[in-house]
């Protein structure tokens, strides 16, 4: 399917009503496209949904270097501003694409009594304005999408996640109405679930899930918590194995459907993904500057699938370095080294075939540009290894009884899984990605294992729960982000911290230190986002004025 030559036409179809189209015709009202037409705007509406948050030109290639997966030089230092496009783009495309194209698909399958679109819809909605809530907060909710009003108030934050609970509950039971006309069917344009209702049912219950655990703290305010979550956990139908709620890059280049940040690292001009060393140390077993990492000692397979090396140990850098550790070379956060902006495009380390359909580290080196990889990647939004890791925080935190030990031996199990899906999905012809072994899994998932017996506490069993779901989460910038927040883990870097270390001197040539990484002043850690200027400046009811960043704005942060 050419997916973005589609949208285009899509979108114009929707919103600008031009009287013809070779895809739609909607007629009176664009915004009510006929039953005919479900199909081509269900398709439109999961695209623009999941690009809302994607890399690229949104909000997914800055948020990482807020948790820590990445580092980058273009938002440094928690440098999101107002003004950010990435930031202005998400919200652009969550409300004027994605949120418009799912409720023309809920208005429109509602009227022709074809209830399996309008359940997919709804979901739709609800994960995105769940996201947009995680995000900012307080934002235009009841009255985003009536037409003529270009100044919609902001709802509260509680307010929202309340009706979301509401519309997941009227979603699973528009997808369980046997009474339904129903002559329309979701199939192949359905990009996520191919129309099978049972799994976007356990979508449904993976989101309530998630909600529910991202207001554990603030309970209070949403209406029959503990009922609700009583209720989940009995009926116990959330997502399997296989089943993630995300969207899948093909390899098609004209027009181009590659995963975003594939695009961006190995066909452009410059590097914008720099691997963390937080997640690099962190993943590594190393404890030069994560002086708490949990899993000191212990190498983790999935690490050449995350990312891949383009010079071995011994070979010299393009430039002075700023973080290097053997053939690994980045650029360290908040850094005032004068090597922080070398260019490094040809030597440092590139994101990786399991994140953007790029190389597998096979430990040999070698360019990352064009001619390898495929692009072939999912955009990550509710994955099903996201289930066991939240179980496990309900576990650890007394919400419900149950074996948070075994919840996280699942979560990491269901994690590799993934990730040799998707590297075996995303290899190019001929090239050779081994899978990580069972044998491999089981050693690794028993250390990590002894480290959680050996927690003196629940809230250092959370810790390591935590760390473990922030590395699953690589490139679901947004989970990561949420979960921080929640949970205060992983433990990112101390504020007062002046000197980062790298484990090689910045020359060229490897050489062993450490050596100090001078560093800014470190800006305390945002709780949450500006909004756009473009918003700011268009609608009255939405303002920056008195915002603190680093104070808490969204309902559930307490």
């Amino acid at each position: 399917m050419k997916i973005k030559s589609f949208i285009i036409i899509l979108v114009s179809a929707l919103f600008v009503n031009t009287g013809c189209s070779d895809y739609l015709d909607i007629n009176d009202d664009p915004n009510k496209p006929t039953t005919a037409e479900l199909s081509k705007v269900l398709t439109g509406a999961e695209y623009d949904i999941a690009m809302s948050f994607a890399s690229g030109n949104y909000i997914g290639s800055s948020l990482p270097s807020y948790v820590f997966h990445l580092t980058s030089r273009e938002v440094d230092n928690f440098g999101i501003t107002a003004s950010t496009a990435s930031l202005g783009n998400s919200w652009l495309q969550s409300y004027t694409y994605g949120l418009k194209n799912t409720d023309a698909v809920i208005t429109a399958a509602e009227e022709g009594d074809n209830l399996i679109y309008a359940g997919i819809g709804k979901l739709l909605k609800a994960y995105a304005f769940a996201s947009i809530v995680d995000l900012w907060g307080d934002v235009p909710f009841s009255e985003f999408n009536i037409e003529g009003n270009y100044a919609p108030i902001a709802d509260k934050s509680q307010d929202i996640y309340n009706s979301l609970f509401a519309l997941i509950d009227e979603a699973i039971g528009n997808l369980n109405n046997e009474e339904a006309a129903n002559l329309l069917r979701p199939a192949a344009d359905d990009l996520i679930y191919n129309g099978d209702k049972a799994k976007w049912i356990r979508m449904g219950n993976t989101l309530k899930l998630k909600l529910l655990v991202q207001s554990r703290k603030a309970k209070g305010e949403i209406t029959g918590w503990n009922e609700k979550l009583a209720a989940l956990l009995t009926e116990n139908n959330f997502m399997k194995v296989g089943e993630d709620f995300e969207f899948k890059h093909t390899k098609k280049d004209n027009p181009d459907e590659r995963h975003p940040a594939y695009v961006d690292e190995y066909l452009g001009g410059q590097s914008t993904y720099y691997i963390s060393p937080w997640i690099y140390e962190t993943m590594s077993g190393l404890d030069l500057n994560v002086k708490n990492n949990p899993f000191v000692g212990i190498t983790d397979p999935r690490i050449p699938y995350y990312w891949v090396n383009q010079i071995k140990a011994d070979e010299d850098a393009q430039n002075t370095t700023d973080y290097r550790h053997g053939a690994f070379v980045s650029i360290f956060f908040a850094s005032n080294s004068s090597s922080a902006g070398n260019d490094q495009r040809s030597t440092s380390s590139f994101i990786g075939i399991y994140p953007c359909g790029g190389k597998y580290d096979n430990g040999q080196g070698g360019k990352c540009d064009k001619n390898v990889g495929t692009g072939v990647a999912p955009e990550k939004m509710l994955q099903a290894y996201s289930v066991p890791f939240l179980l496990a925080e309900l576990y650890l935190t007394g919400e419900v009884a149950g074996d948070a030990k075994a919840a996280l031996e699942n979560g990491i199990k269901r994690s590799i899984t993934h990730v040799n899906t998707v590297s075996q999905n995303a290899k190019a012809e001929g090239v050779t990605v081994p899978t990580i072994t069972e044998d491999a899994t089981t050693a690794f998932i028993g250390r990590i294992l002894a480290k959680y017996d050996a927690a003196a506490n629940n809230e250092e069993k959370l810790r390591i729960v935590m760390t473990q779901k922030w590395i699953a989460n690589f490139f679901n910038p947004v989970e990561a982000y949420n979960d921080i927040r929640r949970t205060g883990y992983p433990t990112l870097l101390d504020s007062s911290t002046d000197y980062a270390q790298s484990p090689y001197k910045n020359s060229k040539t490897p050489e062993l230190g450490p050596i100090d990484i001078p560093l800014k002043g470190i800006n305390a850690y945002p709780r949450a986002m500006w909004y756009p200027t473009s918003e700011v400046t268009r609608n009255p009811n939405i303002t920056n004025s008195g915002r603190n960043l680093s104070t808490p704005i969204i309902f559930w942060d307490k």
